[in-house]
């Protein structure tokens, strides 16, 4: 018999787990790269990116009801579109975060420059491959820590928002619009990866009190809490700082805090950002390195990626692998270009899921979902307007090495399809692991606590593989 989760959530709770997934150290380097891209303008693009992550997340809340499963977009799509679409939603999530986490881990890189001097990439690449010997080596890195981090950065945000106002400087937002137009374009990518984390309000769906009400609810909470606090803190900045120094800069909240607190204040949120970055690098690589060794697990990708080392329970081939394309990332890559790639991907992969819903939808199975899609008529079709918008959005860069990566796994697919007659069908290990390892596509800035505290328990070894490194 299928179990069912009890509805214990309320609405308040509801919020706390969308604004806890979404808030993380990402946003202690978009803010500036969203304004060296689009100006003063860069107010707008927040303004954007919470209307694209709204008009995405109502239809995704709807799918999630009807398809309450772990695995988020994985599970939605395998469902309704049949197991090849594993490979695919497997293959763009694993690329996607691999991408992003160049603008977390080159921050890191800039913010501890601002207290040592060392290179920003190296600092980027230090970070990556202290976390991926963490993660080898299975030290845990609790749940508790990443709570840690985002309470940290929520306080850290707030108190320079409301220490910098007094200082703000109103003739830094002129003129509003910058000669760049397409840099807003940019920049309201950049946003709407700063709110990536609605996702894990409609994923539990399932566990929320009156869902029909509240659901929605929780869904717009958390994204207006999120809009009003990034709003506060990107026009504070544009105020204390120029524009152009702002943009420039490679640990730009630091600079804010240093004009209007003094050093101490610097170092305050540069104590903040290194945490919180550092926690979510931590995260990525965990969510890459399960991804990919799930995949392996049902026969999507080459076998040694599903090698778990015995004696720590590490899937030790598919951390190298993450960790070891993490780190050319951090050493060679920018805010921008990992922006636009990583968003290019992101957004991609919140397609199928829709495909999904619209194919769910025409089935008319007879059982009504508990929370559906309001004006749904228009509202899903603007979710596809909105996904097509953003992925034109990520510019020349992103649909070159997006569309590339995206080329190279349908190519990796077809050639595992010929060298094997097993069926692609998941077994329940691999199931379960990918379950933990795909948590309904957590923020690119923040993974939630009990993401990382599942996906970091040690796992089972594959017995047709090697086990040790």
């Amino acid at each position: 018999m299928t179990g069912e989760l009890r509805r214990e959530l309320g609405l308040r709770e509801a919020i706390a787990i969308g604004v806890g997934g979404t808030i993380g150290g990402g946003i202690f380097v978009l803010v500036g790269a969203a304004v060296g891209a689009a100006g003063p303008a860069a107010l707008l693009a927040f303004l954007l990116g919470f209307v694209a992550s709204l008009v995405i997340a109502l239809p995704y809340a709807e799918l999630a009801c009807r398809v309450p499963l772990a695995g988020g977009g994985y599970a939605f799509a395998r469902v309704a579109l049949g197991p090849s679409w594993g490979f695919v939603m497997g293959w763009i999530y694993w690329g996607a975060y691999l991408a992003l986490s160049g603008y977390v881990t080159i921050g890191f890189g800039g913010y501890l420059a601002e207290v040592t001097g060392l290179p920003v990439p190296a600092g980027a690449v230090a970070l990556v491959t202290v976390c991926t010997l963490v993660n080898l080596l299975r030290v845990k890195i609790s749940g508790q820590l990443q709570s840690l981090a985002i309470v940290t950065a929520v306080a850290g945000l707030i108190g320079l928002a409301i220490w910098g106002m007094p200082h703000v400087r109103l003739h830094h937002f002129t003129p509003f619009f910058t000669d760049a137009g397409s840099g807003l374009y940019l920049a309201a990518l950049m946003a709407f990866l700063s709110f990536g984390g609605f996702d894990m309000v409609a994923a539990a769906g399932e566990e929320i009190k009156r869902p029909e009400r509240n659901l929605p609810r929780a869904i717009v909470g958390t994204l207006l809490l999120v809009l009003v606090l990034y709003s506060a803190v990107t026009f504070m900045s544009i105020g204390v700082l120029s524009p152009e120094r702002l943009g420039a800069s490679s640990a730009p909240l630091a600079e804010v805090a240093r004009m209007v607190a003094g050093p101490v204040g610097a170092v305050v949120i540069v104590a903040c950002a290194l945490l919180t970055t550092a926690a979510t690098t931590n995260a990525i690589v965990v969510v890459t390195s399960r991804v990919i060794f799930a995949m392996a697990r049902d026969r999507l990708m080459p076998r040694p990626f599903g090698s778990v080392w015995q004696r720590t329970g590490s899937p030790w081939v598919a951390v190298l692998g993450s960790g070891a394309i993490m780190c050319a990332i951090a050493a060679a890559g920018t805010v921008r270009a990992s922006s636009s790639v990583g968003g290019f991907l992101y957004v991609l992969h919140f397609v199928p899921p829709l495909i999904a819903l619209v194919v769910l939808r025409r089935r008319h199975d007879g059982q009504r979902p508990v929370f559906v899609t309001p004006l749904a008529t228009a509202v899903i079709p603007l979710a596809f307007v909105v996904c097509t918008a953003m992925l034109a959005f990520s510019g020349l860069t992103g649909l070159a090495i997006g569309g590339t990566w995206t080329a190279a796994g349908l190519v990796i697919m077809a050639a595992q399809r010929r060298t094997t007659r097993r069926a692609a069908a998941p077994s329940p290990a691999a199931e379960a692991a990918l379950a933990d390892g795909i948590p309904s596509a957590p923020s690119p800035a923040a993974v939630s606590p009990a993401a990382v505290t599942e996906a970091e328990k040690p796992l089972p070894a594959d017995p047709m593989s090697d086990t040790s490194p």
